[in-house]
């Protein structure tokens, strides 16, 4: 007789399959140090470009293609090639005749000791955060970058210039030997016969365009994204460079029970694609596997952080997974939304899309694919461009959510949210369909009445049966005043209205940028019943919530019903130094004259992050705070207040020590999500 499989056979086989492939990287990690690592990887190949692995025939180069120790580029007249170095993403690109040779060792912390060697031509470099070491050789000089932005020009003649552009570098002449520091602002010559001059970097010098002006400014202008975007980052990943492992242990957490767990979350680009995953394992106090997160086929959505397709302002983008800060238009409908709020607790599989297509824009968002039989939230915005004596961007946005209840807390999963839940952790139709083929009814009616058993003859309230919908939609015309590459500044007005509830006006708005600053303000008119950005960062939270003084769920929308009509103004800043350092805060306030004029009430956001090179032993840094709709808005008690933060702390060479803390106000209580876990890269 066949043995039936255990439940949790598809998680051992995938323990297992993990840890060989651990054992595997370990052992063979010093083998493939000089030969088989991949050093680099092609982000963009363009025209003439030609690689040549291993000595091998010169083959076009591709995009996604991966560079060994000691294969050689070549570019021709019309080739631009652009590479990410696998350890720490910095890149280096090549414009047309230009050919270099690329090594690379690796070093005891796993990063590598790299080297390009420039033969002739153009080499750009751009590091912000250097691991391991990268020099960049010609004939005549080695320049030792430092986290820094330069170019290398090799000449025909022999001669070699260097351009510093930001940051500093160290070069050396490789015939007489002498060392000079060659900071932003400055250029150093090295001649042929090696002697070395420094000097502050005039107007009429020469600094080669990684591409045209032309080709810069459709580039830019794409990922403006008609100077619409999210001053938000991406915490999720998806949008850089490199491949990356990490692999992190710890404790959290679930469900008001404690577990550690193990988890891997690779990271890999594949040519325009991005996958991010988070394989993770929780064990109790016993070391039993929580069986919750593997015993159904369901389950491995779950373990998809991301799938994503192109980058942001690209002509189409998609991102598969957890979204984080999506707005839509100018975010009167929806700011700064999260599906993630909750992660890892709670996971939702999401989508976010941009296409652009000449002078017609789209973009689309679904919150979660398993609500999608509702709907749970879907929404998406058009635009269209059209010259009359200045540019003018009409857009339309609508946002619609099937049912605020799928917002509302199943700790088991029956179906049965939380407070109507006869049997916690169990399945209560299953549970009551065993008791009632097992026991009479009088013998029911007898432990009923007694107390002793919940009253199964009146059958527990579903997500099902309960349902409440809201549909939020705006248009909008916006105008580019100015549209450069460092300046922009646009004027809008926006009309958005609640279905069933009330109208919105913002006019005018304005949204400014200027190099690493950026700013906007709006004046704000609302009609009775009309609450703005609906959809926030945290909506998942405010969507339903249980009152227990009126012993009900109470949706987002009853908090409408005593809105009086408002008048007031938001405004937000932001600024972001060369990766260094990049805040921004937004405010809003509202008066509401029907309450005699002293009534007010004040919404705030703000988020920081610090680049943690700055820090010594500190590895990450960044904060956000929201509070929405409160007379104070630093009363952490009001509801939809969510404030975290997240600290990495160096412990060594790839490994280092995460705190990760949220709390999320719900009736005047905290909810409170942390993880504390050890992250090593490999």
């Amino acid at each position: 007789m066949r043995r039936p499989a255990s439940k949790l056979s598809i998680a051992s086989f995938v323990i297992r399959s993990i840890l060989i492939c651990l054992a595997l990287q370990l052992t063979w990690g010093s083998v493939l140090a000089q030969e088989g690592d991949v050093i680099a990887i092609a982000l963009m190949s363009r025209g003439e470009s030609e690689a040549s692995y291993a000595g091998g025939e010169w083959k076009k180069i591709e995009m996604g293609a991966v560079f060994h120790n000691n294969d050689r580029i070549r570019t021709g007249g019309d080739g631009f090639v652009a590479l990410a170095f696998t350890d720490d993403g910095g890149q280096i690109k090549l414009r047309p005749n230009t050919s270099v040779t690329l090594t690379a060792d690796r070093l005891e912390s796993n990063a590598f000791w790299k080297r390009a060697t420039v033969g002739i031509g153009e080499l750009f470099v751009d590091v912000s955060r250097m691991k391991g070491a990268l020099q960049v050789a010609s004939p005549t000089s080695v320049a030792t970058v430092k986290g820094t932005q330069f170019w290398t020009i090799v000449k025909k003649k022999g001669g070699t210039r260097i351009i510093i552009l930001e940051g500093q570098v160290e070069v050396r002449s490789q015939i007489t030997g002498e060392r000079v520091q060659v900071g932003k602002g400055q250029y150093c010559d090295v001649s042929a016969s090696g002697e070395m001059e420094v000097r502050q970097r005039p107007r009429n010098v020469r600094v080669p365009r990684w591409l045209s002006r032309r080709r810069q400014q459709e580039d830019l202008e794409a990922a403006e994204d008609t100077g619409q975007q999210s001053p938000g980052r991406d915490r999720g990943g998806g949008g850089g460079s490199g491949i990356s492992m990490n692999g992190v242990v710890g404790a959290t957490i679930i469900n008001g029970e404690m577990y550690q767990f193990f988890s891997l979350r690779p990271d890999l680009p594949i040519w325009r694609f991005g996958v991010g995953l988070d394989l993770t394992f929780y064990f109790d106090s016993d070391g039993n596997l929580r069986e919750a997160d593997w015993d159904e086929p369901g389950d491995i959505i779950d373990k998809i952080y991301y799938l994503r397709y192109g980058k942001p302002g690209d002509p189409l983008f998609v991102r598969v997974g957890s979204l984080d800060e999506v707005t839509l238009g100018y975010g009167l409908v929806m700011r700064r939304y999260s599906n993630a709020i909750e992660w890892p607790q709670v996971r939702r599989i999401g989508l976010f899309t941009q296409l652009r297509r000449d002078k017609i824009g789209f973009e689309g968002v679904i919150n979660n694919f398993r609500e999608l039989g509702q709907p749970g939230v879907i929404g998406g915005r058009v635009t269209y461009e059209k010259k009359f004596a200045l540019p003018v961007v009409f857009g339309a946005t609508i946002v619609h959510d099937g049912n605020l209840y799928l917002g509302t807390k199943d700790d088991d999963g029956d179906g049965v949210p939380n407070p109507f839940d006869l049997f916690p952790g169990k399945d209560d139709e299953e549970h009551i369909d065993w008791l009632q083929n097992r026991l009479f009814p009088r013998q029911i009616d007898s432990l009923i009445a007694s107390g002793d058993l919940p009253d199964i003859n009146d059958p527990p309230l579903k997500v099902g049966d309960l349902k409440e919908k809201a549909t939020v939609w705006c248009i909008d015309v916006g105008v580019p005043l100015v549209r450069k590459r460092v300046l922009s500044l646009w004027a809008y007005a926006q009309l958005a209205r609640i279905n069933r509830y009330g109208t919105g006006y913002t006019i005018p708005g304005f949204t400014f940028r200027a190099g690493p600053f950026r700013a906007g303000a709006e004046y704000r008119i609302f009609e009775r019943r009309f609450l703005p950005e609906f959809f926030n960062l945290g909506y998942e939270i405010e969507r339903v919530e249980w009152d227990d003084d009126a012993g009900d769920y109470l949706t987002k929308l009853s908090r409408l019903e005593d809105l009086g009509p408002a008048r007031g103004y938001y405004v937000d800043a932001g600024f972001a130094f060369m990766s260094l350092v990049d805040i921004y805060a937004a405010y809003q306030q509202l008066n509401y004259p029907d309450d005699g004029g002293d009534t007010s009430s004040k919404s705030f956001y703000a988020q920081g992050s610090v680049n943690p090179g700055l820090i010594p032993k500190v590895g990450l840094a960044e904060a956000y705070y929201q509070q929405p709709q409160a007379d104070n808005i630093f009363d952490t008690r009001a509801n939809g207040t969510v404030l975290g933060y997240r600290v990495g702390v160096e412990m060594g060479s790839g490994l280092m020590v995460v705190v990760d803390k949220k709390t999320i106000y719900r009736n005047g209580e905290p909810y409170r999500i942390m993880t504390i876990e050890t992250m090593f890269r490999f």
